[in-house]
C-alpha cells in the first residue's frame, strides 16, 4: 500500500469517532470506566472501549484515564 493511501485511510478512521458525554449520578458506586460506558453506549464492546482508553480517547473531568479508572459519583 502506498504511503498516500495509508494516510488517507488513517484520516478517514479519525472521522469515525463518536463523541459522548456522561455524568455519574449521586448514587454511583465506584465502577470501572469501561464497564460504566458499556451501560450507556449502544453497540460498544468492552474491547473497543478499552482500546479507546489505551489510545487516550477517554477523559474523566478533563483528564485522560485508563480503562481501570473507577468512576465515582459526580464524575
Amino acid at each position: 500500500m502506498k504511503e498516500e493511501e495509508q494516510n488517507e485511510i488513517e484520516q478517514q478512521d479519525e472521522t469515525l469517532y463518536e463523541h459522548h458525554k456522561f455524568e455519574a449520578g449521586p448514587g454511583q458506586k465506584p465502577l470501572r470506566v469501561d464497564k460504566f460506558l458499556m451501560n450507556f453506549i449502544e453497540h460498544a464492546t468492552r474491547t473497543k472501549i478499552q482500546k479507546a482508553a489505551t489510545e487516550g480517547n477517554i477523559k474523566v473531568n478533563s483528564n485522560v484515564v485508563k480503562s481501570n479508572y473507577k468512576v465515582k459519583a459526580g464524575d
